[in-house]
């Protein structure tokens, strides 16, 4: 089986990249489009407000005009409201307006996410966490309110935070989030929760499947890649063991992307803060504390946790889990698929290709062990 050192190949997307006016816009994110060699990029330029989206095709730069996107229509009316602070071409951008966020989707999802949001907003208490409020919908656009407070991926990552308040923190999210994952809190709202839809392993495979397709495909015509392809299906195939060969644990609700910067923590006492609910659904608790988990560990690699604080956190993390009596094995399940999956995509951002082949090579290594 291919090792560590094999795993040498990423894609080839460039840290920076002009356009036909001369100007050098930085690679922000990017992710791999359907044809080998074809990339959707998220760009910023020093001087310019906001990010820009782009299509990179056989090396050619193709930028987005700005503020526009033919399948985002309401972007063109939201963009002059504030700043474009993400955009991936065709699938969603974000709009900061004073206090409040503009998320545009395309038009036929708008109505799928205001409806998540209204679910979470209806689950969620308050004395746990604040969720931001709906302030208007319109087709293809979300409007809705900033949260206070700080991200604990931001106290995480500032020095001038003292680790008992990061500590203090974390502490305070993990009651909470086993306090909210209480059955009598389930029961009271149980058609809330019947109303988001279900995320069983099946589904979180399939994701898991399309993203490892793409990465095959960008690598499919490259000798220097072969190695790491061998590994990166023989990971696919241990992760899809793994999340269907085990039996799962009970749906609960789900947030569907959690991860540091979903999470706020405001003066001490106060409510938590939790955004980003267009990924909702029903899902093995699981699935998001691996996720979180391996997020944590993604933010050590890119040095933005010490190792002292990512031990802190991620104790945390596996003392909710026990609280919550996920199974070991679901836990291990989805933590695999989620290192795989940003194994993946995190080969495509030139600045974190390091990282993608270390997370690739440690799946790889953990499988072998396996």
């Amino acid at each position: 089986m291919p090792g560590p050192a094999d795993m040498g190949w990423h894609p080839p997307v460039p840290a920076a990249i002009l356009d036909e006016d001369n100007t050098e816009w930085q690679v922000v994110r990017s992710w791999p489009d359907d044809a080998a060699e074809d990339y959707v990029l998220e760009l910023w330029a020093p001087g310019r407000a906001g990010v820009r989206a782009a299509h990179l095709r056989a090396g050619q730069l193709e930028l987005l005009r700005d503020g526009r996107d033919r399948r985002l229509p309401a972007l063109k009316h939201a963009s002059p409201l504030g700043e474009v602070v993400v955009h991936r071409a065709h699938k969603r951008a974000v709009v900061k307006a004073g206090e409040h966020y503009l998320k545009i989707f395309r038009v036929r999802q708008s109505d799928e996410a205001v409806g998540r949001h209204a679910r979470m907003n209806e689950l969620l208490g308050a004395e746990d966490f604040l969720t931001p409020d709906i302030v208007s919908s319109t087709p293809g656009c979300l409007t809705i309110t900033t949260l206070p407070g700080r991200s604990l991926f931001e106290l995480g990552n500032d020095p001038a935070v003292s680790d008992a308040l990061f500590e203090a923190a974390w502490h305070e999210w993990s009651r909470a989030w086993v306090r909210q994952h209480s059955p009598a809190n389930t029961a009271a709202h149980r058609t809330a929760l019947e109303a988001l839809p279900p995320r069983t392993a099946a589904v979180e495979l399939e994701s898991l499947q399309r993203t490892v397709h793409l990465w095959l495909v960008h690598a499919q015509d490259s000798p220097a890649a072969r190695p790491g392809r061998t590994a990166v299906r023989m990971a696919a195939e241990q992760a899809a063991q793994k999340l269907l060969r085990t039996d799962p644990d009970p749906l609960v609700w789900s947030h569907g992307d959690l991860h540091d910067k979903q999470i706020f923590s405001a003066d001490s006492g106060a409510p938590l803060g939790l955004l980003d609910f267009d990924e909702a659904g029903r899902a093995e608790a699981a699935a998001d504390l691996a996720n979180l988990a391996v997020h944590l560990e993604l933010r050590l690699r890119q040095h933005r946790l010490t190792a002292e604080r990512y031990q802190t956190a991620r104790g945390h993390v596996i003392a909710t889990a026990a609280e919550l009596r996920v199974s070991p094995a679901r836990f291990d399940a989805y933590a695999a698929a989620t290192r795989l999956r940003l194994g993946c995509l995190y080969s495509f951002r030139p600045q974190w290709a390091a990282l993608a082949e270390d997370f690739l090579s440690l799946h790889n290594q953990r499988t072998q062990a396996a």
